[in-house]
């Protein structure tokens, strides 16, 4: 349960620093070509693995894998592009934090299950 929480907590915590207004199409990290796209991106991978969460509950995905838990949506959760492509483009993190915040609101929604809510407290909790 803890690495199911520190887990999602890095990939929310990415979310808010690594998010921005750009074009709404990029949905691919390595496509991004300035920060704002970025954040578009991460947008896009929150919402799969919103999708991907919706109803959950931790137990669930327990039963479904004891030893990981959060290999359902590990793929979805492309961390390592993301943080990658953020430093490729020479994305500060307070500059991401800031546009995500403005980019991801709206996916508050989207987070139904004790564990999709728990993805994105994070980020919701460092916007207000």
């Amino acid at each position: 349960m803890r690495r199911l929480r520190v887990s999602i907590a890095v990939l929310a915590l990415w979310a808010l620093g690594g998010a921005a207004c750009g074009s709404p199409e990029v949905t691919d990290p390595a496509s991004a070509d300035d920060c704002a796209e970025l954040v578009e991106a991460g947008r896009a991978v929150a919402e799969n693995v919103l999708e991907r969460l919706s109803g959950q509950t931790l137990v669930e995905l327990e039963a479904a894998n004891p030893g990981d838990p959060l290999a359902a949506i590990e793929h979805l959760m492309r961390t390592s592009e993301l943080d990658e492509r953020a430093d490729e483009l020479g994305c500060h993190p307070e500059e991401l934090r800031v546009q995500a915040c403005e980019i991801y609101g709206g996916l508050a929604y989207r987070a139904r299950g004790e564990v999709a809510r728990e993805f994105l407290a994070p980020y919701l909790e460092s916007c207000d």
